[in-house]
């Protein structure tokens, strides 16, 4: 079972490259735990451009669930604000 972010890098060392963090916006990563359930969640502060027009940056918090061998799920749930991630770990 994945116990901290370090872990989870050295399963998925693609993910964080440097290279993809920029390619996709990525500002930092952590690794919470939802309340309920105890699984493990990454979270994404991502920067989202909020049309292609503009090119304004939006930033936003990415919720994906980590299985126990460590992979990185598809999206759960995208926030705005950190305490809305807090909210959602809550019930998860």
């Amino acid at each position: 079972m994945i116990k901290t972010l370090q872990q989870l890098k050295e399963v998925n060392p693609s993910w964080f490259t440097p290279e993809n963090k920029k390619f996709f916006n990525d500002i930092n990563y952590k690794l919470l735990t939802g309340s309920k359930s105890k699984n493990k969640f990454l979270i994404q502060h991502t920067n989202q451009f909020s049309d292609m027009f503009t090119g304004i940056k939006k930033s936003v918090f990415v919720i994906k669930p980590i299985t126990i061998d460590g992979k990185i799920g598809p999206r759960a749930t995208t926030v705005e604000t950190i305490e809305k991630v807090k909210e959602y770990l809550k019930l998860n």
